[in-house]
């Protein structure tokens, strides 16, 4: 603007229009300077003025495009969780580095458990193999050194692998209610080598304080409680191990019964037949599967198999897209509780054909007995019918019982479950676990 008006003087002091200028005196010269002058500093006044209201704006428009990455939530010090990954040298450069660029940073602590040192992670160095018959013993030896060195720094103990993918907003929400002073712990459950259930490694658990501390405590050292050298699948031993020292595996899905956590990518489990029925999985799960769009919570935790790209992208999805005019997030502040909560639910048992399609399934959570609806009714073999009649039976009388239990802290689960052993003393319920564990 300044340049203009010189150039606009330079040009009626030159041109002929402006040649009755040349005849001014000298004091008109200096005056019309002055003017020249003062004009120009009106202008940069203003745009000192402006400028600052204007980078503030857009200061404020970055603060608030994405406030899940400029702000912790309520629950970040309210629910401390420490997230612990396994991991080899092999994979700290893809696999362990995509964890720490996506959802690990949003831990309260962070820890690589390694056989190697590697500054750039970093990693924790234990003194262990590798090979996949060695993670019981990495596990054992990376709570060992959580315990001693991170108890008061965090409430609650994850456990994930480095291709495992955590929404760890939605895991301090899913853990908000319960008390870390009581022995559980979560994941996806399985029904198989251990009688009260354990959880998949892939899909990751969570151990609560009092669960870390009896492992290690109680369990390290003693071989009658955990199996002590380090060999062995990780989440059965554990799974072994929990069970003998009493702590309670939860279930973890929402009042729907969807799933949370999840040993696979979300496409297999979203899509039926993705799943081959033949697969190990559908025998070994602890409760009834879901599949479309009710195949998973809207509080979703984990997911497994998930390659170092698919992480960045999940992540992009997760934190940085924002769909315009979404109504805001109208979940309750404490998550309402599972169905199977007190622990009374009978494992489910996988159709023996083969030919139908599990998504057709629909499972009664008050039944044991499946009732099973597709173009061909399936033939259950009589003994599982027996079972299941049984089981239908023993937890009718469950339903019946009124158990008090108080889900803001769960100060009274171990109670609860002894009341409704006690309350099926004629027997019931250990002819039918002998009938399904042997």
């Amino acid at each position: 603007m300044c340049c203009f008006l010189f150039l606009s003087a330079h040009f009626m002091l030159t041109s002929r229009a402006g040649s009755a200028m040349k005849n001014l005196s000298r004091r008109g010269r200096v005056l019309l300077f002055v003017v020249f002058v003062f004009c120009c500093c009106i202008i940069l006044f203003m745009n000192q003025l402006l400028e600052p209201q204007e980078f503030q704006s857009i200061k404020n428009l970055k603060l608030y495009a994405n406030p899940i990455e400029e702000e912790k939530d309520d629950l970040y010090s309210k629910v401390r969780v420490l997230c612990w990954i396994m991991t080899s040298p092999d994979n700290h450069k893809t696999k362990a580095l995509a964890v720490k660029e996506t959802w690990g940073k949003r831990c309260n602590i962070l820890l690589f458990m390694s056989s190697a040192e590697d500054p750039t992670l970093p990693t924790v160095n234990l003194p262990v193999l590798e090979g996949r018959n060695q993670l019981w013993g990495k596990t054992r030896e990376a709570f060992r050194h959580i315990w001693n060195n991170y108890r008061d720094k965090a409430d609650w103990f994850l456990k994930a692998d480095d291709d495992t993918y955590v929404i760890v907003e939605n895991l301090r929400y899913f853990l908000s209610p319960y008390n870390t002073s009581k022995p559980l712990w979560f994941g996806h459950k399985y029904k198989v080598i251990v009688k009260t259930g354990y959880f998949s490694g892939g899909a990751g658990y969570v151990l609560s304080k009092e669960a870390a501390r009896r492992f290690i405590e109680e369990g390290y050292f003693n071989a009658l409680s955990c199996r002590h050298d380090y060999e062995g699948a990780e989440d059965a031993e554990m799974g072994k191990c929990m069970q003998n020292l009493n702590v309670s595996a939860m279930d973890t899905r929402d009042s729907k019964g969807r799933g949370r956590f999840f040993p696979f990518v979300p496409e297999q489990h979203y899509f039926p037949g993705k799943i081959t029925p033949s697969y190990w999985y559908w025998n070994n799960i602890y409760y009834p599967p879901t599949q479309g769009s009710e195949c998973c919570s809207d509080s979703a935790i984990s997911f497994h198999y998930v390659t170092p790209q698919l992480m960045h992208i999940f992540h992009y999805f997760i934190y940085q897209l924002r769909p315009y005019g979404m109504p805001a997030d109208k979940r309750p502040a404490t998550p309402e509780p599972p169905p199977d909560l007190n622990l009374t639910a009978f494992p489910w048992f996988a159709p023996k054909d083969d030919n139908t399609t599990l998504s057709n399934l629909k499972a009664n959570e008050t039944k044991s007995v499946l009732t099973i609806t597709s173009n061909t009714t399936l033939s259950i073999n009589s003994t599982l019918a027996q079972q299941n009649i049984t089981a239908n039976t023993t937890q009718k009388n469950l339903t019946n019982t009124n158990l008090p239990l108080n889900f803001s802290n769960l100060t009274d689960l171990e109670s609860t479950i002894d009341v409704a052993e006690k309350t099926n003393r004629s027997g019931v319920v250990n002819k039918l676990r002998s009938a399904i564990f042997g």
